[in-house]
């Protein structure tokens, strides 16, 4: 638990970290630079196209030299006039650009907490700005901490979440997973379809039933009944490295314009459907006892498993999702265990909820 509690301390300081890039005033700065180093450039190469044809006439001897002369000043004045109107025009950009910088100069950054926006690009804490652009918010980076009740069944296939003949507690065994994702807009902005990629850290914990306990020899587990005091807890847990891979499908897509260019909203919360697969490697698995013995004295046993757990994990995931509530099943395709654990059930299933969604 410790550990678990470490890595999302760890996230949340990242995130932070991360929030305090390219805040929304530089975004404005440069996107009026960037304006207005287009009306000049634009400009600038209409005036030098009527200069050429001034210069294409008078060598034909068709303009006089102190004519020549006339057209070229009414032409530089022309355009600067055009340049000035529409640098004028941008002056509303730049004032509030400017005050913003003011207001951040004067009163200074905020505290962590004045960065937390709910439900912001279907988050349920956000450390973004609120005011980044419609078209920065189609693509992200986030920390993901989702909690699931899990269970084992018999075969891949298999999607008995309730299986009764299994040797775990369904209810009392949960998955913990934390992960930081990557999200991208698959195709052009109106796509409604984003891919997703990321790196996690699973903790599955499988409560034991019928007060059974795992037994360890000659690299193979079995269960067996405990006799040796007043049984509190026994379970066994597998931690694994995980890299996700998801599509994510908006199902009420709405659009906006930014810049002339139409593109998907992203700034509010939507319905979405997502699909993915999952893949991972086993770094520790291990089984824990909890007991009083005959004397009353509370023991915590814990031995580590080797041979009879798989060290690799490859799985699919379903999840449906409005704003920052998403709802998950997920479903193992190659067993939890091999074929040295006298174990009937060994494929994992779990349904849950995604707890936390941090972007940034």
């Amino acid at each position: 638990m410790k550990t678990k509690v470490a890595l999302l301390s760890a996230a949340l300081a990242f995130s932070y970290a991360k929030s305090q890039e390219t805040p929304y005033t530089d975004i404005q700065m440069r996107n009026y630079s960037k304006k207005i180093d287009s009306i000049i450039v634009s400009e600038k190469a209409k005036m030098n196209n009527e200069l050429d044809t001034l210069d294409k006439t008078f060598k034909e001897n068709k303009l006089s030299a102190e004519e020549k002369q006339k057209q070229r000043t009414e032409v530089a004045k022309k355009y600067e006039q055009i340049i000035n109107d529409k640098v004028d025009g941008q002056k509303v950009a730049l004032e509030e650009a400017t005050k913003e910088l003011v207001k951040s100069s004067v009163m200074g950054k905020g505290k962590v907490f004045d960065r937390i926006g709910y439900t912001q690009n279907n988050a349920i804490l956000s450390f973004r700005d609120n005011k980044k652009t419609k078209k920065e918010l189609l693509k992200g980076e986030d920390f993901n901490v989702s909690f699931g009740f899990t269970n084992l069944t018999k075969s891949a296939g298999s999607l008995a979440l309730g299986n009764s003949s299994s040797e775990v507690m369904f209810g009392r065994s949960n998955s913990f997973v934390i992960e930081y994702r990557t999200t991208r807009q698959f195709g052009k902005l109106t796509s409604p379809v984003f891919y997703r990629i990321g790196l996690g850290v699973r903790s599955d914990t499988y409560k034991l039933a019928d007060s059974k306990v795992i037994v360890q020899q000659d690299r193979q587990i079995s269960l067996d009944d405990f006799t040796t005091g007043y049984l509190r807890n026994s379970r066994i847990g597998n931690n694994y490295i995980t890299v996700p891979i998801d599509f994510v499908f908006v199902l009420n897509p709405k659009y906006t314009t930014e810049n002339s260019e139409k593109m998907l909203d992203n700034s509010k919360g939507n319905f979405r459907i997502s699909a993915g697969i999952y893949g991972g490697v086993r770094f520790l698995s291990q089984s824990q006892i909890i007991y009083k013995n005959f004397e009353d004295h509370k023991v915590n046993y814990r031995e580590n498993i080797n041979g009879s757990v798989n060290n690799f994990l490859f799985g699919g995931k379903l999840s449906l999702g409005y704003g920052a509530l998403n709802v998950f099943i997920k479903k193992d395709f190659t067993p939890i265990f091999n074929e040295n654990a006298k174990i009937n059930n060994k494929y994992g299933i779990q349904i849950g909820l995604e707890l936390l969604y941090i972007n940034f």
